[in-house]
Order: C-alpha cells, then structure tokens, then sequence
C-alpha cells in the first residue's frame, strides 16, 4: 500500500506542521469526526495528496479552499473512501476507513460490505446533481433508506416529505429532475444525502455548477445546517459562505495543508505567502 519513497512536498508549498492526533481527541475525551493522518494519494507517478493531516470535531464546520488542482476534492473523495489512498490513515469518529490494520502494523482492505456501512454515515454533495433522472425528487430522496436500509417505505416517505421541506421543496416532489433548475436540483441533492441521517456531511464546490442567481439558494441550506450542528467538509470557492459560516479555514495547494485557521485570520492577516497571493487574486 506504501508507495516507494514519500517525495517531499514543492518549494514554496510548506505543509502546516502538525503532530499525530491523539485517538480520544482531546481532553474531553471525544472522538474527533474526522481523523486524518499522513494521508498520500498517487494518480500513476502524479501524487495528489501529500502528507495531509487535519481533525475535524464533531459539529464544527471545516470550509478547504484552494486554487484548482491543489488536491481538495481529492481529499474530500478520500475521507468517505471513494478514492483509496496510498499511505496514512483516516478515522471517521474513531473508526478506520477502508482499511483493517493488521497485528504488525500493516493495513489490508476492508470487506465491501465494512466500507458500505461506514459510508452510509457521511452524506456527500457533489458538483454535479447526480440525481436520477427518471425518479421525481420524492422518490429520490427515499432510493436510499429503502434500498440499502431496507427501511419501511411508508416512514421514509414521510421522512423525505420533510426533508424536501426543509429544503424548502415540498411542492416539488412529484417533479421530475428535468423539470427542477439546478438550484432545486441540489437541494434535491442535499435532501437526498441528508436522508440517510449521516453524522457527516461532505461537499465538493456544491454550487460551482450553478448559475450565479442559483447559488444563494444552496448556500442557504448548507448554512441552516451548519446552524443546527451538522459537522460538515466544504470545498468551496464561496470565500463570502467560508468567512461567515466556517469555524476553521483550510488553505491547500500542491496537495498539501499550506495555512489554517479562523476565518477572520485567514482572511483579514494569511501568515504564508502563498495564501496571501491566493487571496488577493479571489477577493
């Protein structure tokens, strides 16, 4: 699983020093949501990922910028193992990711069926709607309950009806998805995640696909979630929804963690230069 030799990461690209977390999180003794730890991705000879390490507390809300190509979807595709990493380790509330370490130390893949289940814990919210396309909104907010949960039909559906509420689509259920814009549709998408009542919410650039009078509608879902207590990753370039709602910042470039840290430090006095620069061109 290790590949051979961990290249060091590019000039000018510093990796936030941050010692190996303790597995009870902290004084408190909780779990941190999210545990990731020296995580390295290759792409063939192209490594992505470059030794990240970060925590993620239950109900906090993470928000990871960063230019194109810095690797954060590639991370965010990794804490919910849609994409095998390469070497480290990622905890979801204590638990192991994908992977079963061995007795000396060493770590085989999990069985699909560990990897299904842990998965069915994180809602995750991609660029794209990826909803299906002959199922009205309602029915594809309920899929997931029925087919893997195998949960009753009739409570699902009234789950769903309240979810679709919540986000503020109740009079769209019986709409198919060609028929919904795609603000409604990815809200549809967030409903549909939030169906399965994660612990964990992941969203990847959730409004880059949008027309821009689209995406106030998104941002204001994610931001009521937020409110309530989901813990939540957002890649975003939003650097407005980042400054107000996160409650720590994540800057990456060249697949590593180059600043963190409130958003008022990181937006109003970014320590490294790289962040600096970054900023001055997106504000």
């Amino acid at each position: 699983m290790n590949p051979q030799g961990t290249p060091q990461p590019p000039q000018g690209y510093p990796p936030v020093p941050q010692p190996a977390p303790a597995r009870n999180g902290g004084a408190n003794g909780a779990l941190p949501m999210v545990d990731a730890r020296d995580v390295h991705k290759y792409f063939h000879n192209n490594q992505v990922l470059r030794g990240v390490s970060m925590q993620v507390r239950k109900g906090e809300v993470v928000c990871v910028i960063g230019p194109s190509g810095s690797g954060k979807t590639t991370f965010l595709r990794c804490i919910n193992h849609l994409e095998k990493i390469n070497s480290g380790r990622i905890y979801i509330e204590g638990q192991l990711i994908g992977y079963r370490e061995q007795s000396d130390g060493s770590l085989r893949e999990d069985s699909e069926k560990n990897i299904a289940q842990l998965r069915s814990e994180i809602g995750m919210v991609f660029q794209r709607f990826n909803l299906f396309p002959h199922m009205t909104a309602l029915q594809n907010v309920m899929e997931a309950p029925i087919q893997v949960r195998h949960e009753p039909r009739d409570q699902v559906e009234a789950r769903a009806l309240e979810l679709l509420k919540k986000v503020g689509l109740e009079v769209k259920a019986d709409a198919y998805p060609a028929r919904l814009s795609g603000g409604q549709q990815q809200r549809v998408a967030i409903a549909r995640a939030l169906a399965m009542n994660p612990k964990l919410m992941l969203f990847d650039e959730a409004t880059s696909a949008l027309d821009p009078e689209l995406v106030g509608e998104v941002l204001k879902v994610m931001r009521q979630l937020a409110e309530e207590g989901m813990t939540m990753v957002v890649v975003t370039h939003e650097m407005g929804f980042a400054r107000e709602v996160a409650d720590r910042v994540i800057f990456m470039d060249g697949g590593v963690i180059v600043e963190q840290g409130k958003p008022d430090q990181i937006f109003s006095a970014p320590q490294q230069p790289r962040t600096q620069d970054f900023l001055r061109k997106v504000l």
